[in-house]
């Protein structure tokens, strides 16, 4: 006679750390891409990429812009049709994953567009327009960029270990062919960039939400299934 485990159906992962984990569950309760799925989304594994980098829509210019959201697009069609387990918060998780999703490629493509010459598109990032407009006003030529810029090498240099190397670093522009280009750069990224990035949602008070639900899944899932967890990769 067969035992049981000759009717368990198994799925294996790999976590973000490289531990490999294995379930065994039974198929006539359970779809195993949707167990596999469930996986993937709650432990954040690789199978699920993170939300799209602007960086690397830079090199195709200004249509990088385009090319960047569509790939948001298809990001966030992949978070809303993906076949999950029913388990309890997992919906309301999914939810503010793609609300997360849209804040981030907001962010991402608002700063693209900055890259590309068009700063007023900074502004269009609402969570942090009253607090960072200083830097687009200077890139917009409404303020002495040159100021702002010396302003936030301080600012930017007070906390490195050689605060004094890092200020020349960024001083050394001053007198160059493509200062002005150099300084635009440090104003938007060191800047704009930095000075916007606390009010993500991928960052602030909405993070801690995301996790607080993530650790909850995580716990509700181990209950479900029974896991094995391989020895990790070094």
């Amino acid at each position: 006679m067969l035992g049981k485990e000759a009717y368990a159906a198994q799925v294996e992962w790999t976590d973000p750390i490289s531990c490999n984990y294995k379930i065994r569950f039974e198929p006539k309760k359970y779809d195993a891409a949707r167990v596999l799925n469930t996986a993937d989304f709650v432990f954040a594994t690789r199978r699920i990429p993170f939300f799209p980098m602007s960086e690397a829509y830079v090199q195709y210019g200004a249509s990088g812009v385009d090319a960047y959201q569509e790939a948001c697009s298809r990001h966030a069609d992949l978070l809303t049709s993906l076949p999950l387990v029913d388990l309890p918060g997992l919906e309301a998780y999914r939810d503010l994953k793609i609300e997360q999703l849209k804040d981030w490629c907001d962010f991402e493509a608002a700063l693209l567009h900055g890259r590309f010459g068009d700063t007023a598109a900074l502004r269009t990032f609402e969570p942090s327009a009253a607090h960072c407009s200083r830097y687009v006003d200077a890139l917009e030529g409404e303020t002495d960029i040159r100021r702002v810029w010396r302003e936030l090498v301080v600012s930017h240099c007070q906390d490195n270990s050689e605060p004094e190397r890092c200020r020349a670093d960024f001083y050394s522009a001053e007198g160059q062919l493509d200062e002005a280009e150099r300084i635009k750069r440090d104003v938007l990224t060191y800047g704009w960039q930095k000075c916007s990035t606390p009010y993500l949602k991928t960052g602030n008070s909405v993070s801690q939400k995301a996790a607080s639900m993530e650790a909850r899944l995580v716990n509700t899932f181990r209950k479900r299934f029974r896991m094995l967890r391989a020895p990790c990769a070094d």
